[in-house]
């Protein structure tokens, strides 16, 4: 990155520079490169409060925040979204507008960048919540997101909230509910002026949603037809197709096939940097040996490698699934260790009342099976 940003000249930033920075950092992260785009959104942040530019400096953040959800470390995500959403919300009512972002739309929804409002970071929040299990939470940020104004310069993003809220109604068990919210949100982003990247996650959590539902022709056909599509050609895509149509075949008794998905979505993931995605076709893979009767040293050998991986402390759903699918390929004394260590997961979950518990009927069907020393069905993992 070059020092002329850190050069203020007459309290202003080169225009110039910092749209080539911004660019810069979005290409880093859309590749993989994503501790390059923190730091240079660190440093654009550090530059920008220099200038005193607040409004550069909190989406220059904000951007690093989303980049931060979407490598697994959402403590240090929440914590940085927080803080630009108590300074966002100042400047507001200091009366100061939202500026225009220093670079054209086209370049910005290209590289699946946003300007954010006080109400897209309450979706941005709502999004780390989700991921971290807090399911009550994310929806009362996408409450309070809906009751503020969007002041984007563009076209908001009140359909990203819509997905957000999918993919939590998933997790907390609503599958009905999560496909009918997904399939609203699909439909209304084919409109002009929607940012891509929407239409790319709606599409997504509807076929998410549709696998849920044990759907699982419909949702092959959909992850197949998003698989060939130019919107999907990029590492997100193409991991996020093979993890979906992995589970699907995996869930069908498929085991060549879902191995196929699942190893490419692996390889895929691994090479860009994508470490949610590696842990998903990880699990995926260790459930496979472990169905068709793998001893407990190669299924533990795969589910062992999850462990080592840092973002899993920050994502009790996934970490409580790898304790699982470990367990029962365990010995009894072991399997009951690591179901203890799962059930240690259940409190981290933030339901509404009348949510399904599902990690709890998952170690209870767990703890059963080792019990009575059955060999217990696929796991349904569904996809974070």
């Amino acid at each position: 990155m070059s020092t002329a940003l850190l050069e203020v000249a007459e309290g202003e930033l080169n225009s110039g520079e910092v749209a080539g920075v911004f660019v810069a950092a979005l290409r880093d992260r859309a590749y993989g490169r994503a501790v390059s785009a923190c730091a240079a959104w660190a440093r654009l942040e550090q530059a920008a409060r220099a200038s005193g530019d607040r409004h550069l400096a909190v989406q220059a953040g904000a951007e690093r925040a989303l980049t931060l959800t979407w490598m697994g470390s959402l403590s240090g995500a929440g914590v940085l979204c927080e803080l630009l959403l108590a300074e966002l919300e100042e400047l507001e009512l200091e009366g100061a507008t939202l500026a225009p972002p220093p670079l054209d739309r086209a370049v910005i929804d290209g590289w699946a960048g946003a300007w954010f409002s006080v109400a897209g970071l309450h979706r941005l929040r709502a999004e780390q919540l989700r991921r971290s299990g807090d399911y009550a939470g994310a929806f009362e940020e996408l409450e309070e997101a809906n009751r503020r104004p969007d002041q984007r310069p563009h076209a908001a993003l009140p359909l990203w909230g819509r997905v957000i809220l999918s993919e939590a109604l998933r997790l907390a068990g609503d599958f009905e509910g999560a496909f009918e919210v997904a399939a609203a949100a699909a439909a209304r982003a084919g409109e002009p002026g929607i940012h891509p990247w929407i239409r790319v996650t709606a599409r997504r959590a509807e076929a998410r949603a549709v696998l849920a539902l044990g759907e699982l022709d419909e949702a092959i056909a959909r992850f197949g037809r998003m698989a060939r599509e130019r919107d999907h050609r990029h590492a997100d895509g193409r991991i996020a197709c093979d993890l979906g149509i992995g589970e699907a075949h995996r869930r069908r008794g498929e085991q060549e096939r879902a191995a196929a998905h699942l190893q490419r979505a692996r390889a895929t993931a691994l090479a860009h940097g994508h470490v949610i995605g590696w842990i998903h076709a990880q699990l995926g893979l260790a459930e496979l040996a472990r169905v068709r009767g793998a001893d407990a040293a190669e299924v533990n050998a795969i589910v062992g490698e999850v462990h080592d991986r840092l973002p899993l402390a920050e994502h009790p759903w996934l970490r409580l699934r790898a304790y699982a699918i470990a367990a029962l390929s365990a010995p009894p004394a072991r399997a009951e260790q690591l179901l203890d260590r799962a059930e240690d997961e259940l409190p981290r979950f933030h339901r509404r009342s009348g949510d399904l518990e599902l990690e709890r009927d998952l170690v209870e069907r767990c703890r059963d099976a080792v019990g009575s020393g059955e060999r217990l069905e696929a796991i349904e993992l569904d996809i974070l």
